[in-house]
């Protein structure tokens, strides 16, 4: 218990990993320093701080638990084939596109495997969320869990032929400011103000943005019924593409920007699991959905 409060920064965060209620806890940590003689943390009304005796007990305790995970894992893996719960999580946009119907793939060859899938666009603590596999997009993984990249990931300026009939096709980044611009904050490229009036002194440098919302999937549909433009991942988009519902933009010369990859995820010891192990190896197959996305996208670089 006092582990997950020093994870969670508190007890009500620790009351939450553990499933139980902040009274609970609070009552199963005066257990615990009653049984031990010694106080473990040290409150104040805002904040609370592990004592000396509680930072051993919590490094100590760390350690026995990560020897226990690695236990249950290695004996997991005498089982000769793959079985029970495999926990996933991902962004809401890669889990919704795609990731139900690899998984279906996946259990034709594994019927006793189970997917249970936390779909959050925060990169979850695997150890802390007992968490089998994480699926995510970024420039660099993380160095505290091993990682099988398993795709890039190219980001496009795209929109409907309906859009661009209506409005006209622009070719340079500056020309986005007469535009209506689906937006994800702190995700789309921002448009400069130097690289705007170097070229345009006059215009209005803040483009327009009838859409603003940090969902990928809510974009893609409003960029799918003409609303604007859109800056979307290949994952996303590759089949509206080839399909003709969405035009990409080339702009500066320039179309795709393949500027993430797509990681799995997962600590070593975990991989000794049959279940976690046949996933993994299952996503680097080449039959993967993410070979054909980039291929359509590499036509047009």
């Amino acid at each position: 218990m006092l582990v997950k409060i020093s994870e969670g920064k508190g007890l009500s965060e620790a009351a939450r990993l553990l499933n139980i209620s902040p009274s609970a806890v609070s009552k199963g940590l005066a257990v615990m320093e009653e049984n031990l003689g010694v106080p473990l943390i040290q409150r104040t009304t805002r904040s609370f701080q592990l004592t000396e005796a509680g930072e051993y007990f919590v490094s100590r305790a760390s350690e026995l638990l990560k020897e226990f995970d690695d236990i249950v894992n290695t004996t997991c893996g005498y089982f000769n084939h793959p079985h029970g719960a495999l926990r996933i999580t991902c962004s809401v946009a890669f889990g919704y596109a795609h990731l139900i119907d690899i998984f279906e793939e996946y259990r034709k060859k594994n019927h006793d495997v189970e997917l249970i899938l936390d779909l959050d666009d925060h990169l979850t603590n695997l150890n802390e969320n007992n968490v089998d596999i994480a699926l995510r997009i970024t420039a660099t993984p993380p160095q505290n869990y091993a990682a099988r990249k398993l795709s890039k990931i190219s980001w496009l300026y795209c929109a409907s032929p309906a859009y661009l009939a209506r409005n006209g096709t622009p070719t340079k980044r500056t020309e986005l400011t007469s535009h209506a611009c689906l937006v994800y904050p702190g995700l789309t490229p921002p448009l400069r103000y130097n690289e705007i009036a170097s070229q345009h002194p006059q215009c209005n440098i803040k483009p327009k943005t009838p859409v603003q919302a940090n969902s990928s999937l809510l974009l893609l549909k409003a960029a799918l019924s003409g609303q604007g433009i859109a800056w979307l991942p290949s994952y996303l988009i590759s089949q509206h593409i080839e399909s003709g519902e969405l035009v990409p933009l080339t702009l500066d010369g320039k179309c795709a920007y393949p500027t993430h990859s797509l990681y799995a995820l997962y600590f070593p010891s975990k991989f000794r699991n049959p279940k976690v192990r046949s996933f993994i190896d299952f996503l680097v197959e080449e039959n993967q959905p993410w070979n054909r996305w980039e291929k359509a996208i590499d036509g047009l670089l």
